[in-house]
């Protein structure tokens, strides 16, 4: 587990993709969606950090010590993104590199 007991507002096991506070429809809508292993991993990234880049969720992936490699994450993401379960911000970020880049972020 990524948080201690009680450390997060959100549901851990099936439910990981809701808030305590979530109406009945978001946990239906949560249920319904089954993640693989490595969009769990990318999901619980976003739950630390509900918005970043592709560089930013590959390091912290890595610092996290979640099994994902930097292209299997932004693979992932661009599932979840497909999924529906992310989405562009509308927020541009610069890379290292100093190339614009997409903010990502959940969708509430």
């Amino acid at each position: 587990m990524l948080w201690p007991e009680g450390g997060s507002r959100y549901y851990k096991g099936p439910k990981q993709m809701t808030r305590w506070s979530d109406p009945a429809t978001s946990f239906q809508a949560a249920a319904s969606v089954d993640l693989t292993k490595g969009q769990k991993i990318v999901m619980a990234a976003f739950r630390v950090r509900s918005q970043m880049t592709d560089d930013e969720l590959v390091n912290l992936v890595a610092e996290l010590r979640l099994k994902l490699s930097p292209s299997g994450c932004r693979s992932r993401r661009k599932e979840l993104v497909d999924l529906g379960m992310l989405r562009d911000s509308g927020v541009k970020a610069l890379t290292p590199h100093k190339r614009t880049t997409t903010v990502w972020e959940i969708v509430q």
